[in-house]
Formats: C-alpha cells, structure tokens, sequence
C-alpha cells in the first residue's frame, strides 16, 4: 500500500513539475482553470512568476504523500525485523 501511495505522490508532483519546466524554458505560462488564460514572462513578470510559485507550492502535496508513504515503509521494515528478531514480543 505505501508504494501506491508513493507513486501517487510522484504523480501529482509530475502534474505540476512538467508545466512549470515548460513554461521556464519557454517563457509562456498557462493558467490553471476553466478558461486558461496565456500569460508571457515578458508581457506580465509579476504574474508569470506568481503562477510559477503557486505550481510549486500545488507540487507540496505530492510531496507530502511520497513523505508519508515512506515513512509507512519504514514502519513496515522495522516491524518485519522485530518480528524476525523477536517472535515472542510481537
């Protein structure tokens, strides 16, 4: 189960991460929503770098998932070796 956690998380930091690496190398921004507006860096700096810093903070929760999914390995590997050491306290 953590890995299907940790590969959502890969996931939704793919969704935002792909977008932002374009539009850095190209210079044109795409809002995200209904009607998607086109913002170029150098007709609109102010926003073009707003919307860049909102596509990596949207990047924390995929994070947040690949953080909890691993911890939850962790978890998991240290209980098969307690119970591989000590079968009697588990």
């Amino acid at each position: 189960m953590p890995f299907f956690l940790m590969i959502a998380g890969v996931v939704l930091i793919l969704k935002e991460l792909i977008p932002l690496l374009n539009a850095q190398a190209s210079g044109v921004i795409y809002s995200r929503g209904h009607s998607r507006k086109r913002v170029e860096r150098a007709v609109d700096p102010e926003r073009f770098a707003a919307l860049c810093r909102n596509r990596w903070k949207a990047m924390g929760l995929g994070g947040l998932a690949i953080a909890i999914g691993l911890g939850w390995l962790a978890l998991g590997v240290v209980r098969s070796v307690m119970q591989a050491t000590l079968p009697a306290a588990l």
